[in-house]
């Protein structure tokens, strides 16, 4: 008899942080509002520190000036009855990287 197959979280945990970074207003109530805050906090650091160093180091500097904003946004995302803080967890590297294409792609 053939071994059940365990399905992975990930997939459906991507699909939903790409829907909440792809159409924050789409999103209901405060994880929306705490996602548009860490976006505007990201983007503001990110616009001065690029004027200052290189557009990397800019985005890194915003990741560190946003961190609270960042955690208040996974927080409300574990909050949500399809994620739990494992899969928040897995997915921060993924979205961190996401934001951070974004960041770069912001004209300068």
């Amino acid at each position: 008899m053939p071994q059940p197959r365990i399905l992975s979280p990930v997939p459906l945990l991507m699909a939903v942080l790409l829907v909440a970074t792809a159409c924050p207003a789409e999103a209901s109530g405060d994880t929306a509002t705490r996602h548009a805050l860490w976006r505007d906090c990201l983007a503001r650091n990110f616009r001065i520190q690029s004027v200052l160093t290189a557009r990397d180091l800019a985005a890194d500097a915003a990741f560190r000036a946003c961190r609270a904003p960042e955690e208040a946004y996974l927080a409300a995302l574990t909050g949500s009855p399809l994620l739990d803080d494992e899969d928040v967890a897995r997915a921060r590297p993924l979205l961190a990287g996401r934001i951070r294409a974004w960041l770069i792609s912001i004209p300068g």
